[in-house]
């Protein structure tokens, strides 16, 4: 890869990079100065994977040639500095966000890949369980109240909130969102990017909106119990609002806005559904191999309730081949955890119950954990073992 390069100039390389990067669809692509060589990663379907080594002289030049991309000032090599720049592909415009930081061994770049061509707007095609998607699409349905979205970041958070506002948008609803950053533009949506440097906050952001007559509100993050409390005030006033958490459970949104100051009352009042989701990588079906199912996960599921007949003697697992950059697996999809805030659920909150008595109840009435779902796919054949380890935690039955 090295010898390929070092009669390209760094204009080339640095498209060559992009265009590879878009090529195999990468999320990010990572620009690391080491020690001896410059290091080259991708980030595919949420994991890192290495794809160049080049010598460390092309650091800085490579660098800079971002910088003038993305607008940045090239003399500026000591504070970080974010920007952004777009670039055609056949068929479609590929935006780039860039974020420079100085490190030790000189600047670090990575650049977050939003291919609008992979947008998934239409709430039907994200992969959701039958259950989580019934629950989702009633909730929107729902004049006012708040629907939080909860996992860690690079989970599809927005993804799901944009097909949300999608299902759901109308000429009939003025629909306002407050991001930080907007990451993709919705066509006929009013969407407003925060700006700390200028006071341009999501409180602030969201006391002028609400004397705009909105019907939806989205806000890309509840981080503080300021924002936490507009946003709910504003589910109480007439509004649906959709928001995220960092969370890694649904029933520990709950916790955690209580965590923020939040009034149980107003949690209970506000609240339509609080779901929690990750995302799974999917086998590469030209080349996963069988393998038995392992005892231990066969008893596991028939304490979830699955019948010993529904239970596969054989699962799959990641081989590699070309065609997935011998990762084994090819693609994600959403898993869901949904908390559907019945009656009962309601009460139990009001009366500050712990978070294992509220989960308990939720299951009895259809919730399923992150877990329970991620070996769903894996009875199907469509995922791993491994991969649903890796991206769930082992939960209360």
């Amino acid at each position: 890869m090295t010898e390929k390069f070092k009669q390209t100039s760094i204009v080339d390389l640095t498209h060559h990079l992009l265009v590879e990067g878009v090529n195999k669809r990468a999320s990010d692509i990572l620009i690391e100065p080491l020690d001896d060589e410059l290091q080259i990663r991708f980030r595919i379907d949420g994991v890192l994977s290495k794809f160049a080594s080049l010598p460390s002289e092309m650091h800085s030049k490579i660098i800079t040639r971002i910088k003038v991309m993305a607008g940045l000032d090239i003399s500026e090599k000591r504070l970080p500095q974010d920007g952004s720049f777009k670039m055609k592909f056949p068929g479609k415009e590929v935006d780039f966000r860039v974020s420079v930081v100085p490190s030790r061994l000189g600047e670090r770049a990575v650049l977050r890949v939003l291919d609008k061509g992979r947008l998934i707007l239409d709430i039907n095609k994200l992969g959701l369980d039958p259950y989580s998607l019934t629950s989702l699409k009633e909730s929107l349905l729902k004049p006012y109240g708040i629907i939080l979205i909860c996992g860690p970041t690079g989970c599809g958070k927005t993804t799901t909130l944009y097909a949300s506002i999608k299902y759901i948008d109308s000429i009939e609803k003025n629909i306002v969102t407050v991001e930080d950053p907007v990451e993709y533009q919705l066509y006929g949506i009013n969407q407003v990017q925060i700006n700390e440097e200028i006071g341009l906050t999501f409180p602030a952001v969201l006391r002028s909106i609400l004397r705009q007559d909105p019907d939806v509100i989205l806000v890309g993050e509840i981080r503080d119990s300021e924002t936490a409390e507009i946003a709910i005030r504003a589910a109480l006033t007439g509004h649906l609002v959709l928001s995220t958490l960092h969370t890694t459970t649904a029933t520990g949104g709950v916790i955690r806005l209580i965590n923020m100051g939040i009034e149980p009352y107003l949690i209970s009042s506000s609240c339509l559904l609080i779901a929690s989701q990750n995302l799974v990588r999917l086998l590469c079906p030209d080349c996963k191999k069988p393998q038995p199912l392992p005892k231990v996960i066969s008893v596991q599921l028939e304490q979830y309730g699955y019948k010993k007949e529904e239970i596969p003697e054989v699962i799959y697992t990641a081989k590699g081949c070309e065609k997935c950059n011998n990762t084994g697996y090819f693609g994600r999809r959403a898993i869901m955890e949904a908390l559907v805030l019945s009656p009962e659920i309601r009460e139990l909150i009001e009366k500050n119950a712990p978070e294992r008595e509220i989960r308990k109840k939720a299951r009895m009435q259809g919730m399923r954990s992150l877990r329970e779902r991620g070996y769903e796919l894996l009875m199907k054949g469509l995922t791993s073992l491994e991969e649903v380890i890796r991206v769930t935690s082992a939960q209360e039955v």
